[in-house]
């Protein structure tokens, strides 16, 4: 692609300097100051021919390999900070097993309207269960990272 432009620019060149596609129109007098057959930019033609050959020649005669970008550089973070945090005792609900058992209930009659003074005694089981009790639990000493 570098080729490309730099003899896209020498042709470029040699095409901005006047009297350089021909020599006075069809090889004889231009009408200008100057010999015969040259249009009067001699010299300045003649350096543009030179700078654009020494520009292709150096473009064509230098081909270099691919050239790499060194690897962009690594960042390491640096390691959490690690902080000791003591034991310490914590309020938790804990489920604790409350064994099945037998209860006296009470009632008296069929209507709440009535009492006699009479009540009646009858016996019910109570299954087993699970309930929430609050309690305090130790949490032993660790190591944390933070950061």
């Amino acid at each position: 692609m570098k080729k490309l432009i730099a003899i896209l620019l020498t042709v470029g060149l040699f095409a901005a300097v006047p009297g350089s596609a021909s020599a006075g129109g069809r090889g004889g007098y231009s009408g200008r100051v100057g010999y015969y057959g040259h249009g009067g930019h001699g010299a300045g033609e003649f350096f543009a021919g030179l700078l654009g050959g020494a520009v292709l020649g150096t473009i064509l005669s230098h081909s270099y390999g691919p050239v790499y970008a060194p690897p962009p550089r690594v960042y390491y973070a640096p390691p959490p900070e690690q902080v000791w945090v003591p034991g310490r005792y914590e309020s938790r609900y804990v489920r604790q097993w409350v064994p099945g058992h037998w209860e006296v209930e009470r009632y008296s009659g069929y209507e709440e309207d009535e009492d006699d003074g009479y009540s009646r005694d009858r016996r019910v089981w109570v299954p087993g269960r699970y309930e929430e009790v609050p309690a305090r639990v130790w949490l032993p000493g660790h190591w944390e990272e933070r950061g």
